[in-house]
């Protein structure tokens, strides 16, 4: 297992009990207008299969019993991020040749890549959120590093705040003040080492869509190396 990643998810993990222990968790206002929220982005992500999204639901469940109240994901909703190449904001356009260029760099790019190999095991809280860790094997990083390369060459825009390491998938987001985040959160502990399910990916999407993955619309489906 890889020790960088693993002292990354650690790394969140002791922000977020700081965070609950303290009362302090981050509210995502946004969920309380999900119907008007018009903010879109352009990701490259990897959706879950459904033996891997039936074992994290049968951990929400147990977390809906501490706190009903907050946002949970749905199955069809839960993902991973590859990349994020236009972040989500109100104002998204993108032009169809930008879509286009786009398409045609990370089709280009991913014809070098094999599939990807993941293991999904156990839960953490951010300050946030609750996510699943998500480690993976090294043609994740080779994709994440060819498409940097290739799409700055072809002066495409990658909106990445910061270079793209993790590979959790977001399952819950606090929408409201947690009246037990104590026991919310040791319940989140128990769960630390869960494993949820290994899967290979074949194929990545590049969709547009909103924060939470509730609205997206498919551009194109891409199939990784096969021999």
């Amino acid at each position: 297992m890889d020790s960088k990643l693993e002292n990354f998810y650690t790394q969140i993990e002791q922000e977020g009990i700081h965070a609950l222990w303290n009362r302090h968790e981050q509210l995502d206002d946004n969920l309380q207008n999900l119907e008007s929220d018009s903010r879109r982005g352009l990701t490259l992500l990897v959706h879950l299969p459904a033996h891997v999204t039936r074992n994290i639901n049968f951990a929400l469940n147990k977390l809906k019993l501490q706190e009903p109240f907050q946002y949970y994901y749905q199955s069809p909703t839960i993902h991973i991020t590859i990349m994020d190449l236009r972040r989500v904001t109100a104002d998204f356009h993108l032009t169809k040749t930008e879509k286009d260029q786009y398409q045609q760099v990370i089709r280009e790019t991913v014809k070098h890549i094999k599939p990807i190999n993941w293991h999904l095991a156990g839960l953490i809280c951010s300050p946030g959120a609750v996510l699943v860790k998500g480690f993976y094997s090294p043609e994740l990083t080779k994709l994440r590093d060819e498409l940097r390369t290739n799409l700055s060459q072809n002066g495409l825009i990658l909106d990445e705040r910061y270079e793209t390491f993790s590979g959790h998938a977001t399952v819950v987001r606090f929408q409201r003040q947690l009246k037990h985040p104590r026991s919310f959160l040791n319940e989140v502990m128990k769960m630390n080492n869960v494993a949820f399910g290994d899967f290979y990916t074949n194929n990545i999407d590049l969709v547009i869509h909103d924060w939470y993955n509730r609205h997206s619309q498919l551009l194109e489906r891409f199939t990784l190396k096969t021999s």
